[in-house]
């Protein structure tokens, strides 16, 4: 019976070594095909709980950048076309780095770059643009008064009234009530933006000094000069009637000699209608 048992225990070892022989290859083809299955289909199962977005503490919050507002286009809305230059900035500075800005009136041949000597106030006014000396010179602005962005209360910009007719001599054109009512546009142009003012008034004045003579950091001295700018109506002067000047508004005062009246000037002032520092910039003027 021991024997018969020996004999017996052989034979089961070779089925259990069959059956296992059989089963191996089969769970190993299972587990390569459940690998290849997740692989496949790569996606979470749909009850698996999705992990929420970490909440930013008020510290995070505060740090991060604020979004820059739109800027508006306050030209676009008024109607006020901006007519294209394609100025050549770098070869401007390579003629003469003093060059740092183009103004050009519509309706005239006043179409010049504006200089900034960085010392010498008049330098321009008998100096051209290649720096040698003598006529015509140049549209300039003066280092001791006004800097070169056009944000002062008042930048005024100086030129000559020639015979040949350049430079400033066609401001005189505006002594002309039409020409000055058809013609209300001037535009500044810089290498970052272009600046536009509705010209609101042309009068015949003295030849001092304005940004010498009248007190225009202050409020009340700056409000004294525009209401002495108004009172000019009353002379002679053409006026924009619907146009506002007040103590928040920036000016341009362009300036140039009356050749009849060596000790007087003739000025063209604009308004500056897309001021960066008002929010509601523009004029009451409806374009033409």
């Amino acid at each position: 019976s021991e024997n018969k048992q020996m004999n017996n225990q052989p034979t089961e070892k070779k089925k259990q070594n069959k059956l296992l022989y059989i089963l191996l290859p089969i769970v190993i083809l299972a587990v390569i095909a459940g690998i290849v299955l997740i692989n496949l289909n790569g996606e979470k199962d749909p009850e698996e709980k999705q992990e929420e977005p970490p909440v930013k503490t008020e510290e995070e919050v505060k740090k991060e950048p604020e979004e820059e507002p739109q800027k508006r286009d306050i030209l676009a809305e008024l109607g006020i076309a901006v007519p294209e230059k394609n100025l050549d900035w770098a070869g401007l500075l390579a003629q003469n780095e003093d060059i740092y800005a183009w103004i050009y009136i519509p309706g005239t041949n006043i179409d010049y770059p504006v200089l900034q000597h960085k010392t010498d106030d008049v330098f321009y006014l008998d100096h051209n643009i290649d720096g040698s000396a003598g006529y015509p010179g140049c549209i300039y602005t003066e280092p001791s008064w006004n800097n070169r962005g056009f944000m002062d209360r008042n930048t005024v910009l100086y030129g000559h009234d020639l015979l040949d007719g350049t430079m400033f001599t066609q401001l005189h054109n505006f002594e002309d009530e039409a020409f000055f009512q058809a013609n209300r546009y001037a535009f500044i142009y810089t290498p970052e933006e272009v600046y536009a003012y509705d010209l609101f008034a042309a009068y015949e004045f003295t030849d001092e000094h304005i940004l010498y003579n009248y007190n225009l950091i202050s409020d009340a001295g700056y409000q004294e000069y525009l209401d002495m700018v108004f009172a000019t109506r009353d002379m002679g002067a053409h006026f924009r009637d619907e146009v506002q000047v007040g103590i928040q508004n920036k000016i341009i005062t362009m300036s140039t000699c009356i050749a009849e009246k060596p000790n007087n000037r003739y000025l063209v002032q604009g308004v500056l209608i897309n001021d960066p520092d008002i929010e509601n910039s523009g004029t009451a003027g409806e374009a033409e």
